[in-house]
């Protein structure tokens, strides 16, 4: 009853606002707007498929060639995302990140938020113990200690603390780390890909320092993140702690693949 619901809103909603034709807007264009608008007004649940590609073309007085080109749009910018034989799904707040290795930086620029980068500790340091099991160096090892607190529109949204083993002639200076994205400054200039990894992810208090440096109220809860990565050539290069406040909008992720089959890896056993 609750979908029957929902659908019957959403596609008011679009019947109330189909596109101009003539208007100099291509068709496409205004669908895709028209379906993006709809999502937000009607707090459109991420857990059910948005209507039938027909019933969506009807409501808005188009034919499936043209909604498919506005859904297609709608997913390049992370507002849907189709499952074959299940649906498209709207994937409503926050930051959309995929599952896999991707760059903050640029995922705030393709959200079309402004990225920040306020850098609290830029020294080379030995290596802690966590740091040198997960990067596999010697006791002592000098690392790049980099700690960053990291904004969207000047909101701070996350707390990254990492532990650098740079090859020989890389080198990065405090400047660039203030004005660019790790992974795309390790690319540039070192030709660093870095391609995948593991981490850990468990919960605890925040801290009074963590409170204050993330704006956040100072007996909240946080998500805190060990994470080891790894480039092209399988060296382990970045180890980092990652500490997300309570309700991080940065948690939504755009996630792929079904139960039988996994965008990443083998199929299930």
């Amino acid at each position: 009853m609750a979908e029957t619901s929902t659908h019957a809103d959403f596609l008011r909603e679009l019947a109330e606002h189909r596109p101009v034709r003539n208007s100099g807007l291509s068709l496409h264009w205004q669908c895709a707007e028209a379906l993006r608008q709809a999502i937000e007004r009607v707090h459109y649940p991420a857990a059910v498929p948005l209507p039938a590609e027909k019933e969506l073309a009807d409501a808005l007085g188009v034919s499936r060639p043209t909604l498919r080109h506005a859904l297609a749009r709608l997913a390049n910018d992370g507002i849907v995302h189709s499952q074959r034989g299940v649906g498209t799904f709207a994937l409503r707040g926050g930051i959309v990140r995929p599952v896999g290795m991707s760059s903050l930086y640029l995922d705030l620029i393709a959200a079309g938020r402004t990225p920040g980068i306020r850098v609290l500790a830029f020294e080379h340091v030995p290596a802690t113990a966590d740091a040198e099991r997960a990067l596999g160096v010697a006791p002592g090892t000098v690392l790049l200690r980099l700690d960053r607190v990291r904004t969207a529109d000047g909101i701070p949204i996350v707390l990254t603390r990492s532990q650098l083993s740079l090859p020989d002639g890389v080198d990065l200076t405090l400047e660039q780390v203030q004005n660019d994205g790790l992974y795309s400054l390790l690319h540039r200039i070192g030709g660093i890909e870095l391609v995948g990894g593991s981490q850990v992810v468990t919960a605890r208090l925040i801290t009074p320092e963590e409170a204050e440096l993330l704006a956040v109220p100072a007996d909240g809860a946080v998500l805190n993140a060990h994470r080891t990565t790894v480039d092209a050539r399988g060296r382990a290069v970045e180890y980092t702690e990652i500490v997300y406040p309570e309700g991080s909008e940065l948690l939504v992720s755009d996630l792929r693949g079904t139960s039988l089959h996994p965008a990443y890896g083998p199929p299930a056993d």
